[in-house]
């Protein structure tokens, strides 16, 4: 009898695998995971170029460059005739802007809206312009203006630089809850599934006179298990290297995120285990497909209420700490703590510990539940009916 779990494991890997559906899912998690690290990164990159209007009138109050500009932004000076021409290529959309003077007095014209960067940009060197000229016009030379003018802004001095960002914290939490949520309801109705196609089909009549019960559960768990493992590490590794290759400033800046990645794989484990029997027993008490619904619903409230009630623990506190202790909760909360770093090595081993604990009661539970309902057919059996039926 010993390996015959294996056989079931390996026949139910084996099916999934075969599953195109099931590849393509992956595959298209892979891509989005990837994605959400890479494209960030892409589009918060780069140079901000402009392309502004100017005429004879505005274009000395806009052409010299501050100091304080930030080197990422670019201004491409156009000359224009006059204002009219100016705002028509405003107009026309082939300038972002024009910088005019009217009446002695200058204003930056856009057509629906002018960008923040720019219109700032542009103030500042309208502003330092008029000032240059104004001081010179009262007899200060430029060179000793603009010496006064170039003098560095404040320095920024953080009296928590090591702080990690909440809402970079937030998001990672939300990858966290998000893949352990899915995987968890793909792969846990895929083991119901299993189940009750087998006593629909009454194959499950022969599998048990070769196969102990026991052994069927423990092979369709491990099975099933092992392939959503592998799914998870595919897709927490496409997430980490993609943040190393794309944002390597924000991993250097967290270096919590590969250990809080870590801690996750290892609490997604023992959280699989602890659910995934229960969808195992609630697939043997249905009768047919149309019936698993109705038997899995407890089940999925044991997996949908814990996820909603993490999106209360975004911020560090009581409510936070306490959930990361609790079964059905700390394998989402708990890794978003590693990313804030402040957990000591004995909290997640705690943690861990619970779990198993509680694995162990649904373990005994689920079981009863699985070996009295398995055979029985005709009728879907409630949960009372299935911890009272005799083998």
């Amino acid at each position: 009898m010993r390996g015959q779990w294996q056989i079931v494991a390996q026949r139910e890997m084996t099916e999934r695998l075969r599953d195109k559906g099931f590849l393509i899912s992956t595959a298209f998690l892979f891509l989005i995971v990837a994605a959400a690290a890479v494209l960030p990164g892409v589009f918060s990159g780069g140079t901000d170029d402009y392309d502004v209007a100017v005429t004879a009138d505005s274009k000395p109050l806009v052409a010299t460059a501050l100091p304080t500009e930030d080197s990422d932004t670019r201004i491409h000076l156009r000359d224009e005739a006059d204002v009219a021409a100016a705002e028509a290529a405003v107009r026309a959309g082939d300038v972002d802007a024009a910088v005019v003077v009217q009446g002695g007095t200058a204003s930056i014209v856009g057509d629906r809206s002018v960008s923040d960067t720019l219109s700032t940009v542009l103030r500042n060197r309208v502003s330092t312009a008029q000032t240059v000229a104004g001081f010179e016009s009262l007899g200060v030379s430029g060179t000793d203006v603009g010496r006064v003018l170039s003098l560095p802004p404040p320095a920024t001095r953080l009296l928590a630089p090591d702080a990690v960002d909440p809402i970079t914290v937030y998001l990672l939490g939300l990858a966290f809850a998000i893949i352990f949520f899915q995987i968890v309801i793909i792969f846990g109705y895929s083991i119901a599934q299993s189940v009750v196609q087998e006593k629909q089909t009454r194959v499950i009549e022969l599998l048990v006179t070769t196969v102990p019960v026991r052994q069927l559960l423990i092979g369709k768990i491990a099975g099933n298990g092992l392939l959503a493992f592998c799914q998870v590490l595919l897709l927490v590794g496409a997430g980490v290297g993609a943040l190393a290759v794309a944002q390597p400033d924000l991993l250097s800046s967290i270096p919590g995120i590969p250990t809080a990645a870590g801690w996750f794989l290892v609490f997604f484990v023992f959280g699989f285990a602890m659910l995934s029997c229960l969808w195992a027993a609630a697939g043997a008490m249905a009768s047919r497909l149309e019936d698993l619904q109705s038997t899995a619903t407890p089940v999925q409230m044991f997996v949908m209420l814990p996820f909603f009630a993490t999106f209360f623990t975004n911020d560090p506190g009581t409510l936070q700490t306490v959930f990361s202790y609790v079964p059905l909760t700390s394998p989402m909360v708990m890794p978003k703590r590693v990313v804030q770093g402040d957990v000591a090595l004995w909290e997640p081993l705690v943690s861990l510990g619970i779990i198993a604990l509680t694995a162990v009661l649904f373990v005994s539970i689920a079981r009863r539940l699985y070996e009295n309902s398995l055979l029985q057919t005709g009728r879907s059996l409630g949960l009372r009916s299935a911890w009272r039926k005799v083998a």
